[in-house]
This record gives C-alpha cells, sequence and structure tokens, in this order.
C-alpha cells in the first residue's frame, strides 16, 4: 500500500479539515474550495474507482488523481475520459514523481561505503567539529530550526506538522536533532519504508556538515528500526526539464548518499 493510501495518512489530512471517502481500498479526500467548487484528490490508488455517486453527492468540480506506480496506461487513460465528462480532471502531481531509495538491509559498513568521497568526508568533518545526534520527541524545537532554515516564510513549510506529529508518534515517527541545536529531520516509518519527510539546517549547521551527519544517522536510525528501504522524499525530475529548478540543489545533495532512483509514472 502507497504511504498516501494507508489510514494513518488519512487520519492526518482529515486533521486539516479534508473530509475523508472510500471505495474499497481506496481513500479519496474532499474538499470545498470557494469559488472553484469541490475538489477530490485521489493519490496512487491501487485499484481505479467508480466516483460517478461521489461526483453528484458532493458535487465535485475538480478530480486530481495521481496513478500508482504499477497502474496501466490504457486503464488509466480510459478512467480519466470517463470522469472528464462529469467534471474537470487535473493529471498533474502533488506529489514528487521522482525519488531517491537506499536499501538499508545492508551492513552499515556497506551503506557508508556507497556515499561519495565528498559524504563520506562531511560526515568524518561533522564529527571532528563536535556534532552529535540523538532521537527526539522535541517537536518545538525540530519546527523552530526548520523555519529559521526556511526563511522569513518558513511558516508555511511548517504548517500542520504540530497535527501530523501527534497522529504519527511514536510508532510511526521519530525526530533527529543536533547537538548543539543547528538541525533536524523528521522521519517517517510506513510498510518497512523510512521516509525522509522534513529536514532543515541552520546557515551555521550546513558550515559543520550537519545535514550530511543528519542523513547518515537516520539511515542507521531506519534500520534499527528494522526498515527495508530510506525514501529521500522526491528530487528533481529530468522528464520534466522545465519544472522545479529550485529542487537542483537538495537533488544533488541526496543523490550523494547512493540510492537509486525511483519514477513514478507520468500520463
Amino acid at each position: 500500500m502507497e504511504f498516501q493510501q494507508s489510514p494513518i495518512y488519512a487520519k492526518y489530512i482529515e486533521s486539516l479539515g479534508w473530509t475523508i471517502l472510500r471505495i474499497g481500498t481506496v481513500r479519496m479526500f474532499y474538499k470545498h474550495i470557494p469559488v472553484t467548487g469541490g475538489l477530490l484528490k485521489i493519490q496512487r490508488p491501487k485499484t481505479l474507482p467508480d466516483i460517478t455517486e461521489i461526483l453528484r453527492t458532493y458535487r465535485v468540480k475538480t478530480v486530481a488523481i495521481e496513478p500508482h506506480p504499477k497502474e496501466n496506461l490504457g486503464s488509466y487513460k480510459r478512467w480519466c475520459a470517463g470522469v472528464s465528462k462529469h467534471c474537470k480532471v487535473v493529471r498533474s502531481s502533488y506529489q514528487p514523481t521522482k525519488t531517491l531509495l537506499i536499501d538499508v538491509t545492508a551492513p552499515e559498513d556497506t551503506i557508508f561505503s556507497r556515499f561519495t568521497e565528498a559524504k563520506r568526508r562531511a560526515v568524518r568533518k561533522a564529527v571532528k567539529n563536535g556534532v552529535t545526534v540523538t532521537e527526539s520527541d522535541d517537536i518545538k524545537s525540530f519546527i523552530k530550526i526548520k523555519n529559521k532554515s526556511a526563511g522569513p516564510f518558513g511558516f508555511i513549510t511548517t504548517f500542520g506538522i504540530d497535527r501530523f506529529w501527534d497522529i504519527f508518534y511514536p510508532k510511526h515517527a521519530t525526530i533527529l536533532l543536533t547537538k548543539p541545536l543547528m538541525g533536524g529531520i523528521l522521519l517517517v516509518f510506513w510498510n518497512k519504508t523510512a521516509y525522509y519527510w522534513i529536514a532543515g539546517a541552520t546557515k551555521q549547521g550546513k558550515k559543520l556538515f550537519t545535514p550530511t551527519l543528519l542523513v547518515w544517522e537516520a539511515l542507521k536510525t531506519a534500520k534499527r528500526r528494522g526498515m527495508k528501504q530510506f525514501d529521500f522524499v522526491g528530487v528533481w525530475d529530468e522528464r520534466k526539464p522545465g519544472e522545479h529548478h529550485d529542487w537542483l540543489g537538495f537533488t544533488k545533495f541526496k543523490e550523494g548518499f547512493g540510492g537509486k532512483p525511483f519514477y513514478y509514472p507520468m500520463y
């Protein structure tokens, strides 16, 4: 099951004011949007549901659909064509269409050896600089770090994170914070996958290579938790060269840890 179809993710989306609708195993998120009307989001469903009754009952004006990684192109196009007779269908992705996955079942030494030389050196420098990383439940400190790292409008990047934390912690989430407090990562665990959900570091933290050390500690944490893979949750997708140029910087950072690219379908 894709994370966006999980019951715990649905609980979080509901806490943000969306109505959760379900047909079989498929969860959908509905919200009335002023002016534009009702929006129905369907993210990576394993099967394509018959939503005719939902469209009528909720007066849906727009359906935003993102295909499952194994979705058949023909079936998907036919489904979209059928729904488009009743409302607007948006097929642009809310979620990243490309990510990087790291196998964390290998021994720690093997995982570390797959880093680029620059990343291995950065980990050693961070340790030499006296930076340490510990697990924490201090969501307020994490939000403070993330807001500071994201600039004047950093609060936008952490909207709803306190509610997210209350729902996912402790079974499905943890926080890694550096000491001194200069950076952190919010990790999510679901279906044997650890997700690099949100991360941030101050300017001083970046100078001391805390982001690289945090990823290394996150990989070890994922392994201790019994996860099989580590998902970086999005990088720049070269199939869409005109979009998300601002992702190129963190994409280069993430590529240094030896992950393999995984592409979601774009139809």
